[in-house]
């Protein structure tokens, strides 16, 4: 039979598409959530890199030491401290000038460790260099990582082993 003029389509098949889109919506979201956990833990290592970039930028232009305090249990916090006098040794101590938390991008991010010398402050000194060292985030929910490290010239990176 040759029906002319049908337009439009079956139940059967729109029900085919229905389950091609279910199936395809039962893998895609849970990697999308993996995507956003490990995009947040990223973000708050590139925040911390800027971070270090900035202090030591500023330590340069300044001719003032700066440094970040990593406060690791129970805060999970960090603050960036200016030197109150200037030159290359800080002698009258430091004044906070902000405290941050990687919380901000995901409430399972937390800092794990950070080691610069003998504790888990990093200064950066007047002329850009500074203890080498690491600061290592850790994403809870997913068990992902970012190890942000510096050298003693002051240079910065980061690796991330993702799950």
């Amino acid at each position: 039979m040759k029906h002319i003029g049908q337009k439009g389509f079956s139940l059967v098949e729109l029900l085919v598409v229905i389950a091609i889109i279910g199936i395809v919506a039962a893998i895609a979201i849970p990697q999308l959530q993996s995507y956003a956990t490990n995009s947040r833990l990223k973000s708050a290592a590139r925040d911390i890199m800027g971070d270090i970039f900035l202090c030591k930028e500023r330590a340069i232009a300044e001719n003032r030491m700066y440094g970040i305090a990593f406060n690791i249990d129970p805060a999970n916090t960090y603050t960036i401290e200016q030197c109150n006098n200037t030159g290359s040794s800080c002698t009258t101590g430091y004044s906070v000038i902000q405290t941050k938390t990687p919380t901000t991008f995901g409430n399972d991010i937390r800092i794990t460790n950070a080691a610069f010398g003998n504790n888990s402050t990093i200064n950066l000194q007047t002329r850009g260099t500074t203890e080498a060292g690491n600061v290592v985030l850790d994403n809870t929910s997913r068990g992902s990582t970012a190890t942000i490290t510096t050298n003693i010239t002051g240079r910065t990176s980061v690796q991330f082993n993702l799950q």
